[in-house]
């Protein structure tokens, strides 16, 4: 895998977050905040609609785009 892209699908890959939400990648944010790493924006299905900024460390991605 060469990294999470726009279009991607994704969950959360951390059991603490016991959660089935798939969503999809729309947006990266402009840096790394540190000791997280890159922030990810995801839509998430069945969500509040509202892109929600994930760590990259948390997701997994479940298809990717083409």
């Amino acid at each position: 895998m060469m990294g999470i892209k726009k279009g991607d699908l994704v969950k959360m890959k951390d059991v603490r977050y016991d959660s089935d939400l798939v969503g999809i990648v729309v947006d990266f944010h402009s840096r790394e905040s540190k000791p997280v790493g890159r922030q990810i924006g995801i839509k998430w299905f069945k969500g509040s609609g509202k892109t929600d900024w994930e760590p990259e460390a948390w997701l997994e991605v479940v298809s990717e785009s083409r």
